[in-house]
């Protein structure tokens, strides 16, 4: 389990670059268990060993799981389309899925599995890309959809949400809703050399607020067991 100065360094930080660190403040200070949907090369995992939680990471990659095995308790290669009917049941605090999600063509499966696998009062958290991000939404109207390695058009996706569909399917499997945010930015060509940059964080994080579906890049939501 790395210590929080191991966390901090620059190296460390460069290694797991994956960790969506954006997700910190929806994480509730009183999980002590965590399952890593998608865990990749254990960003994630070790984000939150390093902050005393015992994390079980799923990949379908052995790779991956090799390097992720340094920060879970438990590692499980599985492939997420099929869901994963062999968690016990009431099992985990919290379930992950940052940007899993758009990866799976029929995610109702996995959805039922992880609704029985998380504690009563445990939590959901989901983090998706937002493909009506205003730089994107400008692509679209110009007939761009040029796939990617990575991003919004990475061309592994195939799914695309947007907050209500996402609202709405989950909790159609037993989830509520207890927390959303948007991360993303307003463009600010030429102003943003006039602003500082708290000034600049106050402003997206404004707009966010107020039309998520254009300014955030990225959607996070934090949902709970009923």
């Amino acid at each position: 389990m790395p210590s929080a100065s191991t966390a901090a360094d620059p190296r460390f930080q460069a290694q797991y670059a994956g960790t969506n660190t954006s997700l910190e403040p929806l994480i509730p200070a009183e999980i002590t268990t965590a399952l890593d949907l998608g865990c990749g090369h254990g960003g994630m995992a070790a984000w939150l060993a390093d902050r005393g939680i015992a994390v079980d990471g799923v990949s379908w990659n052995p790779e991956e799981l090799l390097e992720a095995g340094r920060f879970c308790r438990h590692v499980m290669e599985c492939d997420l389309n099929q869901g994963m009917p062999n968690l016990r049941e009431n099992s985990y605090d919290c379930a992950i899925c940052s940007h899993v999600l758009e990866h799976i063509a029929y995610p109702q499966q996995l959805l039922k599995d992880v609704y029985r696998a998380v504690s009563f009062d445990g939590y959901l958290l989901i983090a998706i890309p937002n493909v009506f991000f205003w730089s994107d939404r400008i692509k679209l109207l110009m007939g761009r959809w040029e796939y990617q390695e990575s991003g919004t058009f990475d061309y592994t996706h195939v799914r695309w949400y947007t907050r209500q569909s996402m609202i709405e399917l989950v909790t159609s499997y037993g989830f509520v809703l207890d927390m959303f945010l948007a991360e993303g930015w307003i463009p600010l060509p030429g102003l943003r050399f006039l602003v500082g940059q708290r000034l600049r964080a106050q402003l997206n994080a404004y707009a966010c607020r107020w039309m998520p579906g254009l300014f955030g890049r990225q959607l996070i939501f934090r949902f709970r067991k009923r």
